[in-house]
Formats: structure tokens, sequence, C-alpha cells
């Protein structure tokens, strides 16, 4: 099946003051109709400037896309013009950003911010797009729409202001919709409805979702198949349950091994020694090895992305493609 999103190499550089940094380096994945794409890993590691270059929003001469190419349904996004990208934003790709307060406009009502949108992308007059917009608020559960189609961001609750950036998001049906962190600093209770939410959205409309987080407990509720990344590349790829059951990456494991447990008493929570390295300070080779407990010598030289199973890959000297593991000291520490 053909993907709706192919990201081919992907190399994304921003100007230093010391010359460029780099912080996304040939990172390679698809997504496919009517599929969910976790993608995962701490801050920094290069989540959310990806989906920015999927966007084509990259803040101009500042960052760029320096090499490798993003294919949406075989165009190349690089080579569009700002009037086709704006044509594509939000009418075939849309985006939940991390915090609704700073995506909303807090000087133009709910209903001002939504028809403005619908009006640019389905040429519609202003009482229909106001009447859609009430439909799109009701659509995504909520109450008084006629009434919150007159209200401010700021008269919202953290909860109600992410639904509106989802009805926004989803007004025009788009093909492929990016969330970064789209339950970031929301109570359990909303998260769980928000998620419900955009799951029921993916059935009734086949719509393609990116999933940004660091959450591996969304992950494993929300996706298909996860992406892990680590400081800029792509370090394991896998189906969702493949990765929980058999992680392959010392770093995919140390995630999974964070997560506290209900059935276990801990009296301190597992954890990955060290940080993200910054962009401008990566290590050669391997770049995990700095934090990982099983560096070795060959770890010196950049590991390649190896299959290790069908639809598992996994960038480690320490498998062999096909997933024939490479030392048996690997084994038992795991």
């Amino acid at each position: 099946m053909q993907p709706i999103l192919q990201v081919e190499d992907l190399h994304i550089s921003f100007r230093g003051e010391d010359g460029d940094l780099n912080p996304v380096s040939g990172i390679d994945f698809r997504v496919h109709a009517g599929e969910t794409l976790g993608i995962v890993g701490e801050s920094g590691c290069g989540k959310s400037v990806t989906s920015l270059a999927i966007m084509g929003l990259l803040p101009k001469g500042i960052g760029r896309v320096s090499g490798g190419r993003i294919l949406f349904q075989d165009k190349s996004i690089a080579d569009m013009s700002q009037t086709d990208l704006q044509k594509l934003r939000g009418n075939e790709i849309a985006m939940i950003f991390q915090e609704p307060m700073t995506s909303l406009n807090p000087v133009y009502t709910i209903g001002e911010q939504l028809g403005e949108q619908i009006r640019l992308h389905l040429g519609l007059g202003k009482r229909e797009a106001r009447e859609r917009a009430i439909e799109m608020l009701r659509m995504v559960g909520i109450p008084r729409a006629e009434e919150i189609v007159k209200e401010y961001p700021h008269q919202l609750s953290g909860g109600m202001r992410q639904r509106v950036m989802i009805a926004m998001a989803m007004s025009c049906d788009p093909k492929l919709l990016i969330a970064d962190e789209p339950t970031t600093a929301l109570d359990v209770t909303i998260q769980a409805q928000i998620l419900d939410l955009m799951r029921e959205l993916k059935e009734k409309r086949g719509t393609s979702i990116i999933f940004i987080t660091h959450d591996l407990g969304v992950v494993a509720e929300m996706c298909d198949r996860v992406v892990v990344m680590y400081a800029g590349q792509v370090i394991e790829e896998a189906a969702v349950r493949e990765l929980f059951q058999n992680p392959q990456h010392p770093y995919t494991k140390g995630l999974i091994a964070s997560i506290p447990s209900l059935h276990q008493q801990q009296r301190r929570l597992n954890s990955i020694r060290g940080t993200v390295p910054h962009p401008s300070a990566m290590p050669g080779g391997c770049r995990f090895a700095p934090r990982c407990d099983y560096v070795r010598d060959e770890c010196s030289r950049i590991p390649p992305l190896l299959g290790v199973g069908e639809g598992h890959k996994c960038r480690c000297w320490l498998v062999k493609e096909g997933g024939e593991e490479h030392r048996g000291s690997f084994a038992a520490g795991t």
C-alpha cells in the first residue's frame, strides 16, 4: 500500500552563532492511510522540529531542510510554492500544537478563528462558515457551541481550548493530522477524553495521525506503529505491540523500564542516566553511547539502522540483521 507520507533521509539545520546546528540527522519513516504513527523520545530529540518541517513551518532564514525529502502523496513539500503550502496546511495536513493558549489568538473569538480557516480553505460564506464552526465544536464534544463561538480563548479551560484546536485541525477534513503532545498539562480525566475523541475521529474519517509524545502509555493506547528518536536519529521502529514486547535498543529498553508498574512495588523509579546531547555537542559514533550501559569499542562508529524482524528496525551494534543478538551479555542484562 502506497504511504500517504514519506520522510526520506531528512536532515534539518538551524543557523547558529558558531555555524549550523543539526537537530535532525537522516531520519526515515512512512505513514499509511488510516494509520496512527507514534514518534517518541525525550525533549530535544528532534520530534517537534520534524513535525514543523513536514508542515513547511521551519522559521525562515534560521531553519531549513538541508538534506533528504518529505513527500506527501508523492509530492515534495520542499518544492511547493508558498501558495501551494498554504493550500496544503489545514486542507490536507493539519496540526494540533502542544500549547493551545499560545496557538489561539487571544484577541479574536473562537468563532472568528475557526470561521477564518473554514472560509479560507472551503470557500464558504460567513454564515455557512459559522454554522460549520458550530458543527465542529459539537463534534468534539463542546457543550453550548452556539455560545462558545462568541467567547475568547482565555474564557475556556485548558481541555476546552485543546478541543477547539482539534476542531480547528479537523474542520477541513485533512488526510493527515499531526498531534504534537496534545495532552500535555491536561489532567488525566481530560487527557482520556481527548484521546478518545482523536480515536473516534480517526475511525469515522479514516484520518492518518502522527502522534508526537514522550508518554509511552499514550503510545500503547493510541498507536499502530512507533518510531523512537534519539538525538536527531531514528534508533528503533516497530509495530506497537512488538516494541513493548521485544524492544531491541538499550534506549528503548530504558524508556520502557522507566514506566511505573501497578503490580510491582518500587522505592525508586528507573531512569536513564545523563541527558540528550545538545546539537552543538553530538558525540561521534553512536549518539547514545555516553549514556549506554553496554558501550564498547565498536560504538565509536555510527551504527546502521538494521532490520531485526518483520517491520522492526534498530540502530545498535548489539544486534545483527534479522534480530540475532551480538553478544550474550546484552541479553543477560535486559
